[in-house]
């Protein structure tokens, strides 16, 4: 196939996969009510959590305290993220703009996905529909989740690090630092920069990214004190997270963040020691980075504690690795199967919860709230091993990915 060939077809796959995600959104718009049967719950008003970010603003400005229970608020809910949200009162925005602003806020988001997303093939078109359209996504878009907004800020950092410019590849460190500002779990994404190539910039960028995050900490650090202790508890359907498994093997909750964090680290060990992606190199740079910026998120995530789904929106970056990765023939077997094996337990995460859902409503129909909370956790505690191989198998790559990083770094600089 001619260069001009190839090229007409991946915009006519373009076309059709952002065809079918604008009718599909248009259709949940419409009647979101009829996508229950797939597990998003729509309560009734629209963008619930964009909501709740304006209510904390609009007492704020009555002179109430947003982080106590706020009676503007649909559900009553306090102010559990940094005050840099509560700046947005400052520009005029109230409960009245909620319409437009999670509109646009979704649009963005999904502006910056298809942005992104580039099939090649019409199988990788049901492979990003599969995660575009899924349950997690859908519901971010239905309550404007503020998750949408650290997307739409860190879209920028792998375009930023594939630049030519040396200036602007500096650029995909503010992003990062000011959704750090916003929530705390984009630390991770520093982990990108190390993707740089030149041993001399490599090591610029890393220590700019360092003294940025070391500057933004202390203001970080107060906001935790503030919120930290009134954050909702996580679990059940629709949450991800290591403390689901430690909890359920009856181990003592307070022993759950820290013991996550020292199996992440012990898996790492692990990989880095024995390396099953050994003789494998990424020739696509472009999907690999974003490959390595949604696995860092996604993995600090899960082994620092529990997350709602929304969360699962930056599985979109591993899509087009992934897509591929099981089909490069240039790629050691091992390492194909390894990727097609990741590709089938992050479609299994992304919609297993909704299936399950679904299917407890139905079963238990007329049952008591209590049977269904009981179905739901035992579903919840069945499918833990499968969440663990599936972050087991990100770790992988993220070795891989620290690995090389690690031999530029010593590289001497010319």
């Amino acid at each position: 196939m001619s260069v001009e060939a190839q090229s007409v077809m991946v915009r006519r796959l373009w076309w059709l996969m952002a065809g079918a995600v604008g009718a599909v959104l248009a259709l949940f718009a419409a009647m979101p009510d009829r996508f229950r049967a797939l597990g998003v719950n729509h309560l009734g008003p629209w963008f619930l959590d964009l909501y709740a970010i304006l209510a904390s603003n609009d007492a704020l400005a009555r002179g109430l305290d947003p982080y106590a229970h706020n009676p503007l608020d649909v559900f009553g809910r306090p102010h559990v993220y940094s005050h840099w949200w509560l700046s947005l009162g400052s520009v005029g925005l109230t409960r009245d703009d909620i319409l437009w602003l999670g509109a646009a806020l979704g649009t963005a988001f999904v502006g910056a996905a298809l942005a992104w997303l580039r099939p090649r093939r019409l199988g990788e078109v049901v492979g990003a529909l599969a995660v575009l359209l899924s349950p997690p996504v859908l519901l971010a878009l239905d309550r404007a989740n503020n998750d949408l907004v650290i997307f739409v800020l860190l879209a920028p950092v792998v375009p930023c690090l594939l630049a030519e410019c040396a200036w602007v590849r500096l650029l995909a460190v503010p992003p990062i630092i000011v959704a750090v500002l916003l929530k705390v779990y984009p630390a991770v994404a520093l982990l990108v920069l190390l993707g740089l190539r030149d041993p001399r910039e490599l090591r610029r960028v890393v220590w700019v990214g360092a003294l940025a995050l070391a500057v933004v900490l202390p203001d970080v650090v107060r906001d935790l004190a503030r919120y930290g202790r009134i954050v909702p508890e996580m679990e059940g359907l629709t949450t991800f997270g290591a403390r689901h498994l430690i909890v359920g093997l009856e181990l003592p909750s307070a022993w759950a963040r820290p013991l996550g964090v020292v199996c992440g680290a012990g898996v790492w060990a692990a990989w880095w020691w024995r390396n099953p992606l050994a003789g494998w190199t990424p020739t696509d740079r472009r999907a690999w980075l974003a490959f390595i910026l949604g696995a860092s998120l996604l993995s600090g995530c899960f082994f620092a504690g529990v997350s709602f789904a929304y969360r699962w929106i930056f599985a979109l970056w591993l899509v087009p690795l992934l897509g591929r990765l099981p089909r490069d023939e240039a790629a050691p077997r091992a390492v194909r199967r390894w990727a097609g094996m990741t590709a089938v337990l992050l479609l299994w995460a992304l919609w297993a919860d909704a299936a399950a859902s679904s299917a407890i409503s139905q079963l238990a129909t007329g049952a008591s709230p209590e049977r269904v909370m009981q179905l739901a956790d035992r579903f919840s505690y069945a499918e833990q091993p499968l969440l663990w191989a599936f972050f087991i198998c990100l770790l992988a790559f993220l070795t891989h990915f620290a690995r090389d990083a690690w031999r530029v770094w010593r590289t001497p600089a010319g």
